[in-house]
């Protein structure tokens, strides 16, 4: 099994502006450009930057959880500008699957509570975040649900990566 890392330049970043106090403004922009970009999981950061910090573990947690709902927030706003007309152009036969109805069905059903819950679990949320923002985009909306589900998962995460730090040596 693979393990899990970041690049050696990211590394560098966390391990050179740890002893600053933007140390956590830095971390959080990390997990805007996450969230916006979807190039990578943002747990692969947000664990070496608590094992580098563990003193800030709350601080990471909360700020991160909330530029991931801003960011989430911009890729909906991306999404309802660009993301449906480009997708839907190319791939046609999406919104006629079943996967799609269901995942629709079940946005339009649950709305903002179902995102908030994926953006609480390790489920990836962009999907979600475009299938929502074809069926009701409401960008204030995505902010509050990401935001408070992020939230969530990275302040519980940040304290057992604290609480815990053997079990997260591999992320190092």
């Amino acid at each position: 099994m693979k393990k899990p890392h970041i690049p050696a330049w990211l590394r560098r970043l966390l391990y050179l502006s740890a002893r600053h106090r933007y140390y956590p403004l830095v971390v959080a922009s990390i997990a805007f450009v996450s969230t916006t970009t979807f190039a990578f999981p943002f747990v692969m950061v947000l664990i070496p930057a608590v094992l580098i910090a563990p003193r800030r573990w709350l601080v990471l947690g909360l700020l991160c959880g909330i530029s991931s709902g801003i960011g989430a927030a911009v890729l909906v706003e991306v999404f309802n500008y660009f993301g449906s007309e480009l997708v839907l152009s190319r791939f046609p036969e999406l919104v006629e699957s079943e996967r799609w109805q269901f995942a629709s069905d079940w946005l339009k059903s649950y709305g903002l509570f179902a995102l908030m819950i994926i953006a609480g679990s390790p489920i990836p949320q962009t999907p979600a975040l475009f299938f929502y923002s074809l069926v009701n985009p409401s960008v204030p909306g995505v902010l509050i649900a990401v935001g408070i589900g992020k939230t969530v998962k990275y302040v519980f995460l940040a304290w057992a990566t604290t609480r815990y730090p053997a079990r997260f040596f591999d992320y190092r």
